[in-house]
């Protein structure tokens, strides 16, 4: 079960970051736009932002079910 728990956190985090990173978009530049805040989001970009965000909502799903079956087996 700590398994579960250690990976599920670990995906949460790693998919968390990314999003992040892709949502803020730090390191684009764009000819028009002094920030970086100001350019388009590519569509391949788009993509992996969405994954990682589903990728991360699943990984707190799991993170959550392993904590109510650790504690319903400790009550046993």
């Amino acid at each position: 079960m700590r398994g579960w728990l250690t990976g599920s956190v670990l995906l949460a985090l790693t998919g968390a970051t990314v999003t992040v990173v892709y949502f803020f978009q730090p390191t684009r530049s764009c000819d028009h736009e002094d920030t970086s805040a100001g350019c388009a989001m590519l569509p391949v970009d788009a993509a992996v932002m969405t994954v990682a965000a589903v990728t991360m909502l699943l990984a707190v799903g799991v993170f959550v079910f392993a904590l109510l079956v650790k504690e319903r087996s400790a009550v046993r």
